[in-house]
């Protein structure tokens, strides 16, 4: 596969990318801090709106599975979600005003499951496409890189921008991220970067489209509208209910990190806005350097070792700050210090935590090779809409359960940093810290039961090869 096919591939990616900036670091903080809706119900629409990708995500799945169109079984639906997506964004940071509790969180749920809906009909088939696109044990590491590599990038550059851009420091706020007029500006800013990505995916991956598996039909299929039902039977597949579980759990760990990310570097690091921006630049580190790392430790170590190494290094790198604060130790350190030493840890950590994401999609692309093997049918959608869920419960779940424990530990809202007391910054490095590492690490207890190396990946493609060529 060439270079321009893999960049067209993987920019798609980037409107993942700003909805999970836009979601994880922006619209809680919004919603809770800004306009003063509680945690919990903050939690609580994310939660429902993920639940209503329970059932869409594999829907769409499977509808592009067994779609027919010159344009492939893909590209239609990749290109319908990509206008529509910037509309519903564009609505959800625009809120009108008076709104009280229970108005503002049906807004917000209103608009959660507008912009996941969209994104699922290019998310779903665009991973999907990925797997298409390439057979190889490690090639698929390399494409795959590609993708996240464009899904960070756009982590990178919603957070980046959104901090510097749209909400710097003014005399009236001196903590920008309490302006609310910029929030309305932020969201027409999601939509023009995140449609613009799926545009240009659709279009310069459209010469792929004859090259992509065929449309494979049965009769005795269920309607793809109750798709949702056909999860289950994935989950009868050994290695994918490793994979989808540790999926889920790795998302929902790391939503919940992304979900108090402001509020740790705001209290307890006493970070300000235009640090924020800078801090969120470690992901640059990450970005550059976790595809190696993934493609290196696949090979060195084969990828369910490489996945647990992953997990327990970036895990130990991301936390040690609240470890530091614990000890005393930040609060001898200069801002200028302070920040330099969680700009590197958060770096290294990117490193790690986003070549998890590559390996373990690349053992899903794999998982999917089984399949074939087991049922005749390859069938990337139903596969790849439970692996969506799994990414979208980084918001959901991890929203959810963020907003719980800050409404447990009592954070207040609206609060500069002077006016918190020293308790309730303890309790918040306490639920960000100690707590993740060891929720993070548990995941390698699930993935030590993958079963898939090299060597039976091996096998799976030469046992299918020798199907087909007795055709």
């Amino acid at each position: 596969m060439n270079l321009l096919t893999k960049l067209s591939y993987g920019v798609g990616q980037l409107s993942d990318g700003v909805k999970q900036s836009a979601f994880t670091t922006f619209l809680f903080f919004y919603y809770n801090q800004v306009l003063g809706l509680s945690g919990s119900l903050a939690g609580m629409a994310a939660l429902l709106a993920l639940l209503v990708d329970a059932v869409t995500d594999p829907m769409v799945g499977q509808l592009s599975d067994r779609f027919q169109s010159r344009w492939g079984r893909r590209h239609p639906f990749m290109l319908a979600g990509a206008l529509p997506f910037g509309i519903a964004i564009v609505a959800l940071f625009s809120p009108p005003d008076g709104l009280d509790q229970i108005q503002l969180f049906s807004w917000m749920l209103a608009g959660a499951i507008a912009v996941r809906l969209m994104l699922t009909l290019f998310f779903v088939p665009h991973l999907s496409l990925g797997a298409e696109l390439v057979r190889d044990y490690h090639e698929r590491t390399s494409l795959i890189g590609y993708r996240v590599f464009f899904t960070y990038a756009g982590i990178l550059l919603t957070s980046v921008i959104g901090f510097a851009v749209f909400f710097p420091p003014t005399e009236a706020y001196a903590n920008g991220m309490l302006n609310e007029a910029s929030y309305p500006k932020f969201g027409v800013f999601c939509a023009v970067m995140g449609t613009a990505s799926m545009l240009l995916c659709v279009f310069g991956t459209r010469h792929a489209i004859p090259d992509a598996s065929p449309t494979a039909l049965r009769t005795d299929e269920r309607s793809a509208w109750l798709a949702f039902i056909d999860v289950f039977h994935t989950l009868k597949l050994h290695s994918f209910r490793i994979l989808f579980f540790a999926g889920i759990l790795f998302a929902t760990f790391a939503g919940i990190v992304q979900t108090l990310l402001v509020y740790v570097a705001t209290y307890v690091f006493e970070f300000k806005p235009e640090q924020l921006a800078g801090l969120a630049g470690a992901l640059v580190v990450g970005i550059i350097f976790a595809s190696l790392v993934a493609q290196y430790l696949s090979r060195r170590f084969d990828k369910k070792q490489a996945l647990a190494c992953c997990a327990i290094a970036g895990g130990a790198f991301a936390f040690s700050p609240q470890i530091l604060y614990f000890g005393g130790f930040l609060e001898h350190m200069s801002v200028s210090i302070k920040f330099a030493l969680v700009f590197s840890v958060n770096g290294i950590s990117q490193i790690f935590f986003i070549a998890y994401v590559i390996l373990i999609d690349s053992m899903l692309s794999d998982v999917i090779d089984e399949h074939e093997l087991n049922s005749h049918r390859r069938e990337e959608g139903l596969f790849f809409a439970a692996r969506a869920f799994a990414t979208k419960a980084s918001y959901g779940l991890g929203s959810f359960f963020a907003g719980v424990g800050l409404d447990v530990i009592q954070f207040p809202t609206g609060a500069s940093p002077e006016s918190v007391s020293n308790e309730a910054v303890f309790k918040l490095a306490l639920l960000s810290g100690p707590l993740m590492f060891v929720l993070f690490a548990a995941t390698v207890l699930v993935t030590s039961r993958y079963p898939l190396s090299a060597a039976r990946h091996s096998e799976i493609m030469s046992a299918i090869a020798a199907r087909v060529a007795i055709r």
